[in-house]
């Protein structure tokens, strides 16, 4: 009868390893020298475990930023909101409701999606993984300007893939965070980006 208690404790130790490493990256990250202070290392230190078990569970950070975004992408509402916006049957509202999902999305914490951009712009081993990341956007969006265009007599197989990639740059974190400053968050300018996606759409 002990061993599949043990069992499920030793899952339960697991996971609290993972998440205290994910916190740990997370708060290095946050920290004024987030960039240059994250590393391996560091990350073990902060954690409390050894450079053993941070590689038994990681492996890399390529692997510990994945476990990162994906804290993120809850704790932002982006992942229940993103398949509510693709249910809209008005695609111009699905992807208004897109916008808003990446909105509040890249609000929850601008600091550290900076510093996860700058980490990937320095770090070759990152950038992969979270331009991986972010091309789900990309598709997303092409799912959603394809519903537009069945709809629309204007827009081209052609000009639907340039426009995808316009709202690829509209959607993107730099975007949001450029058009809100310092005196707003991203989540404030969501009409700015919703209207400059319909003027994309030649819908406005």
């Amino acid at each position: 009868m002990t061993r599949p208690y043990n069992l499920g404790r030793r899952q339960e130790v697991a996971d609290e390893t993972r998440t205290r490493i994910v916190r740990a990256a997370r708060k290095l990250l946050a920290m004024k020298k987030g960039v240059a202070a994250f590393t391996m290392d560091a990350v073990a230190r902060e954690a409390k475990v050894s450079r053993m078990t941070l590689y038994h569970k990681f492996g890399s950070k390529p692997a510990i930023l994945t476990a990162l975004f994906d804290v993120l992408a809850e704790e932002g509402g982006i992942a229940s909101a993103l398949p509510n916006a693709f249910q809209r049957p008005d695609p111009l509202a699905a992807i208004d409701d897109f916008v808003a999902a990446f909105g509040r999305f890249w609000s929850s914490d601008r600091v550290l999606y900076r510093r996860m951009e700058a980490v990937a712009t320095i770090d070759p081993e990152v950038e992969p993984t979270l331009r991986e990341r972010q091309e789900w956007r990309r598709k997303g969006l092409a799912v959603l300007v394809q519903r537009f265009a069945k709809g629309s007599t204007r827009m081209t197989p052609a000009a639907a893939a340039r426009t995808v990639d316009v709202l690829f740059a509209l959607t993107a974190f730099a975007t949001f965070d450029m058009l809100a400053g310092a005196g707003r968050t991203p989540a404030d300018v969501i009409p700015v980006v919703q209207d400059l996606v319909h003027r994309a759409l030649g819908a406005s």
